[in-house]
């Protein structure tokens, strides 16, 4: 797959209104994950500050319903070359739905994401959203190769220390710190990211995060290689 910059993805944020309840937002932790990015690729191929770098956040959109989280996604993209893109959800969840105003199965979810060949990874940074039978659906359904997210209910701040330490690995890589420097060992995959990332933030695990992706015969899920239910 063909490179730009030696960037390999590009993440875009669909963040969901949430209710009277919740004013977070998930927008500082990505600005802050691409200034970081940022810096760790500049420091890695040796160029300056001036230098474009590391675009890791491509866009950010707030979503309603499942009419204009469609339109969002749909959207043209200028100037994205062949990276992969990655869809990150930022929402409240349940079993088979994702919320916004309004709710979003996951029947309808499939159904607008069928059609995208451009999303390599889909996220969902909503509790009780991401199990087997979710991603068997989506996975069934989309193009896109993994999905990731919780299993159970989750709270905020954790869950999103949880995706923004996945992130950062995804982007970066595993943080070293030899004797005269620091640096940055790249991992390759996704699903490795998720299996590093169960030993860099043990939280994960109690929250229940994994990633599913596909093999020739299978959906697999790392989780469940975490606690030695796939062989």
């Amino acid at each position: 797959m063909r490179e730009r910059n030696g960037v390999r993805y590009i993440i875009k944020v669909f963040e969901a209104q949430w209710d009277q309840f919740h004013d977070e937002t998930v927008k500082p932790f990505f600005g802050q994950l691409k200034r970081d990015a940022n810096e760790t690729y500049m420091r890695r191929n040796g160029v300056h500050h001036e230098n474009p770098g590391h675009d890791a956040l491509f866009s950010y959109v707030v979503f309603q319903n499942a009419e204009g989280l469609k339109d969002a996604l749909y959207r043209i993209d200028q100037g994205v070359d062949q990276r992969r893109k990655i869809a990150y959800f930022a929402c409240h969840g349940k079993r088979g739905t994702i919320s916004a105003v309004q709710d979003i199965s996951r029947r309808r979810l499939k159904n607008i994401l069928a059609p995208l060949t451009c999303y390599d990874g889909l996220y969902f940074g909503a509790c009780d959203f991401v199990n087997r039978k979710t991603a068997e659906v989506l996975l069934g359904g989309a193009q896109s190769t993994w999905v990731a997210g919780y299993e159970s209910w989750t709270p905020w701040l954790e869950g999103m220390l949880c995706d923004m330490m996945f992130f950062r690995l995804l982007l970066s890589g595993r943080f070293v710190r030899p004797k005269t420097n620091a640096r940055w060992e790249p991992i390759k995959r996704p699903d490795e990211v998720a299996r590093r990332l169960y030993e860099q933030f043990p939280q994960a695990i109690d929250l229940r995060f994994s990633l599913y992706y596909r093999k020739p015969d299978r959906i697999c899920s790392t989780l469940e290689e975490h606690f030695g239910k796939e062989s």
